[in-house]
């Protein structure tokens, strides 16, 4: 093998060490042991990350293509809130004038056992 081969199959963390590393790495059933449970571990991140990325795109693209609706959704919002404070705005002023109108004497007629008869009443408020 040439050289730059063996440089572009070998990772990084590994380059840095001397021949005499290496070896001791190879005949070290513990240290190889570790080093392919972290090499295994590392690959099954990559797979999870990847398939989050892919998740948070669909994600972003759903949420992208539900804002025509959702802003729609705010302008009809707030043209139900615009017609509420006309709406109350109207009960205030009618309200007050059936306030006033209380305060009116009002004539009732009533009939009793011997015939009609009128009440005025007045409010005490």
């Amino acid at each position: 093998m040439s050289n730059s081969k063996e440089g572009n199959s070998c990772p990084d963390g590994y380059r840095a060490l001397s021949t005499t590393e290496l070896r001791e790495l190879l005949h070290s059933d513990d240290k190889m042991d570790q080093i392919i449970r972290l090499n295994e571990k590392f690959q099954e991140l990559q797979v999870d990350r990847e398939i989050q990325l892919t998740s948070n795109r669909s994600l972003a693209e759903e949420s992208l293509a539900r804002r025509p609706r959702l802003n729609n959704g705010k302008l009809q919002l707030a043209e139900k809130y615009k017609e509420l404070s006309n709406l109350v705005t109207t009960c205030w002023e009618k309200q007050s004038q059936l306030g006033e109108f209380a305060l009116l004497p009002r004539r009732h007629r009533f009939r009793d056992g011997e015939g009609w008869g009128d009440v005025v009443l007045v409010s005490c408020s």
